[in-house]
């Protein structure tokens, strides 16, 4: 068989110093970063989406940063497309790819080579959808699609709306429609495992620091740039958070900050659930462990 090309993926939830130790490996051992992340993509979206500094980018060369417009929308089709794209261009160039991030369904859909639904779509159910709260949408995919719902972000509504999208479609699971085609990479998937408290202390230090870097007013200038906030409250913890502060929906910028500290410990819960259901993943807890892999690898 064909020998295919390597692919490294750094993975693990948020706060875990996957961009700190990809970048550090990445300069060790000739890659360049793709970056997987939902949020990432959008332009304007830097402090809450935690995107590697200007001078992180300089270090080593990252894709898949500022490739979409937060107003419009960025598919797991059009990420993949263009993280493909990425990784090739990168292996041209006799460099190791390195797909680094926390979104589990974007490095699946690269480590997996998914063939994503892309039918027409359907904008008057669609809008029929879009009426519907939240709760209601949750409850409709669980009657109609329960892969999706025990697999799917049900606190975001855009991919709720997008699962029973593709059931209404094709008649299928949303997370069984996505086909596995043959795989187009020998890969290395390293999670980076940090004890629990540690990681929640990381956390909500990180959290402050977003806070006092301007957080706030990124999603600020981000409203007054035309993101309407039904597009914001699908952005994550962060961007949801935030624009409940301005609108005053909190008692106080401090209530706001620990609620928010709460609901991303509970989000990388969740992150460490999708991941650890891959036993493909070599969990480490130094750099060098990472090393040690990543020198056998790629012997």
């Amino acid at each position: 068989m064909e020998q295919r090309p390597k692919l490294i993926v750094i993975l693990g939830p948020t706060s875990s110093g996957k961009t700190d130790m990809a970048i550090e490996l990445a300069k060790q051992f000739s890659g360049e970063i793709v970056s997987a992340d939902s949020r990432q993509v959008y332009t304007g979206m830097d402090i809450g989406s935690g995107k590697a500094t200007k001078e992180q980018q300089k270090d080593v060369p990252h894709y898949l940063l500022d490739v979409a417009d937060p107003k419009e929308r960025f598919t797991l089709t059009d990420f993949k497309q263009r993280a493909d794209e990425a990784i090739a261009d990168i292996i041209l160039r006799g460099k190791i790819p390195f797909l680094v991030g926390g979104t589990g369904l974007y490095i699946q859909a690269v480590v997996d080579n998914y063939a994503i639904p892309s039918g027409e779509e359907d904008f008057e159910y669609r809008a029929e959808l879009e009426n519907k709260s939240l709760d209601e949408l949750v409850d409709l995919l669980q009657s109609t699609d329960l892969e999706s719902y025990r697999s799917v972000d049900l606190k975001n509504k855009r991919r709720v709306v997008r699962a029973l999208e593709v059931n209404h479609m094709t008649g299928e699971s949303f997370v069984e429609n996505k086909k596995v085609g043959e795989s187009l990479y020998d890969v290395l998937l390293i999670g980076i495992d940090v004890p629990r408290e540690e990681l929640y202390k990381r956390i909500d230090q990180r959290v402050d620091d977003r806070i006092n870097e301007g957080m706030i007013e990124e999603v600020q200038n981000l409203l007054n740039t035309g993101v309407d906030e039904k597009r914001l409250y699908d952005f994550g913890q962060e961007y949801r958070f935030c624009l409940q502060y301005i609108l005053g929906e909190w008692e106080s910028k401090e209530e706001m900050v620990q609620r928010l500290k709460y609901a991303i410990h509970g989000f990388a819960r969740r992150q460490l659930t999708w991941f650890r259901k891959d036993k493909r993943v070599v969990w480490v807890k130094t750099k060098e462990e990472s090393e040690k892999l990543i020198t056998d690898f790629l012997a």
